[in-house]
């Protein structure tokens, strides 16, 4: 009996069509974050303009208004977002730490914890501040829960920017071991290894990209500090150095939610 014929090879699947500007505008301004970042870019470029302009000049009051209220839609479009942060936080790696870690586990996993809880307060009182603004609710405790706020967004901060930090670092001896271990290859005379060129791109990139994160967190919380001490160093708290650390972020964390 003859044998059956060998079924056909299945053709390669075709490449998935890379998206251009337009569809990855269109999928970013689709999630929460994209739509924040964007109206956070608006603000920001809003508020530079009226601290540029003229005092008492026309374009200073009409980009004031902007800013003030697209910040109000900001905190609008930012309800329950507090809600991200309890599931990070019940997720976060303290508890394993907890369970058994090293002493830098527990100490990443604590900064871990102070992260997700200084952001998570931040955006939980943010709601009753809009509320307040909005003339919902008294507004007899804004200026405490605001100040309460800024203090809980500058912790989450601080140990965001320390966590970034140790990851910089961990992805820089990464790479200088990749490298030693190249340079070792080819002094015993290896073929190279065609993957570590790309493995060491990969480590850079990463590396490049937590330090933008670190410069992230640095304007944020210049922003807070500000809030913090209701302007007391003018130096810090001038109107153009503040709408360009809320641009700085702004585009660090669209760069980061832009489709890939």
């Amino acid at each position: 009996m003859a044998a059956a014929p060998a079924a056909a090879a299945a053709p390669p699947a075709p490449a998935a069509p890379q998206k251009d500007t337009l569809e990855k505008t269109v999928v970013f301004l689709q999630k929460r974050e994209g739509i924040d970042k964007a109206l956070k870019i608006i603000r920001y470029t809003s508020r530079l303009i009226a601290a540029v302009s003229p005092e008492g000049s026309e374009a200073r009051r009409r980009f004031d208004l902007l800013q003030a209220s697209v910040g109000q839609s900001r905190k609008a479009y930012r309800l329950g977002k507090f809600l991200q942060n309890v599931h990070g936080l019940r997720n976060a790696s303290l508890w394993a730490a907890a369970a058994g870690g090293s002493r830098a586990d527990v100490v990443l996993g604590a900064l871990e914890v102070v992260t997700y809880a200084g952001e998570g307060v931040y955006y939980f009182l943010d709601q009753f501040i809009w509320l307040m603004k909005a003339g919902v609710i008294s507004k007899a405790l804004e200026r405490r829960l605001s100040r309460a706020s800024a203090y809980a967004e500058a912790a989450g901060y601080a140990a965001n920017i320390a966590l970034n930090l140790h990851r910089v670092r961990v992805l820089q001896l990464q790479e200088f071991a990749l490298r030693a271990r190249a340079a070792k290859a080819a002094k015993d005379g290896a073929p190279p290894d065609p993957a570590t060129p790309r493995r060491i791109a990969a480590l850079r990139s990463q590396r490049v990209l937590r330090a933008a994160f670190v410069v992230q967190d640095l304007s944020d919380a210049l922003l807070a500090l500000s809030d913090i001490t209701d302007g007391r160093y003018a130096r810090l708290s001038h109107p153009v150095v503040l709408a360009l650390a809320g641009l700085v972020s702004a585009a660090v964390s669209s760069y980061k939610n832009w489709p890939g």
